[in-house]
């Protein structure tokens, strides 16, 4: 849970992304070729599929295909080939 008006979304460091034959904020999103492109290269761009299936006991959250945050380049690269979450990231990092 987070406090109100910090979300990752809030703070603009994660957004939603679906695509125009699926709209909707849904696990099948996932089976899209928006959403497999998405879960690929990603990191390319800086961002990570936030909350990965099989997870959801480190995030807290379900799993959500459409949900990318933002990390920088260096960073999503490390954590998408290692497939690891954030939190196991930053828990590396203290």
């Amino acid at each position: 849970m987070t406090v109100p008006g910090a979300s990752e979304h809030q703070i603009g460091l994660a957004l939603d992304i679906v695509s125009s034959t699926y709209s909707g904020l849904e696990i099948g999103f996932c089976e899209t070729r928006a959403g497999k492109w998405l879960k690929e290269h990603c990191d390319k761009y800086g961002f990570i599929l936030r909350y990965p299936e099989g997870k959801e006991y480190i995030t807290g959250i379900q799993y959500e295909p459409w949900n990318f945050q933002y990390v920088g380049k260096e960073a999503a690269a490390q954590i998408m080939e290692r497939d690891i979450t954030l939190e196991e990231f930053i828990e590396e990092l203290e």
